[in-house]
């Protein structure tokens, strides 16, 4: 028969890895590239609003002159309906008086 051999617990424990200090240089560089990344990703999404910008502006442009023209005409029938008008209650003031 065989017989148990004794087995040494200790070798199955993993080991706690060595910790790696890094230096003020490394922990510098890491955070420049981080900060690159932001200001990097900042100016392509700002190239990318002034594209979009650019592009649509004509058309911002003629819905702007659209409206504007549509509020002249508006207004310029608005106005000369509140002149006839006017001169019509004028009339109308001028007949009832010499009626009288």
């Amino acid at each position: 028969m065989l017989k148990p051999s004794l087995t040494n617990f200790a070798d199955f424990i993993e080991k706690p890895k060595p910790v790696k200090v890094k230096t003020k240089f490394e922990i510098q560089n890491d955070i420049n590239l981080y900060m690159n990344l932001a200001l990097f990703l900042i100016i392509v999404v700002g190239v990318v609003i002034l594209y979009l910008r650019g592009k649509t502006k004509e058309e911002r442009k003629q819905k702007a002159t659209e409206k504007i023209t549509k509020l002249h005409g508006y207004m310029k029938d608005y106005m000369d309906e509140q002149m006839i008008n006017s001169m019509l209650n004028q009339q109308n003031n001028n007949v009832h008086t010499n009626i009288r």
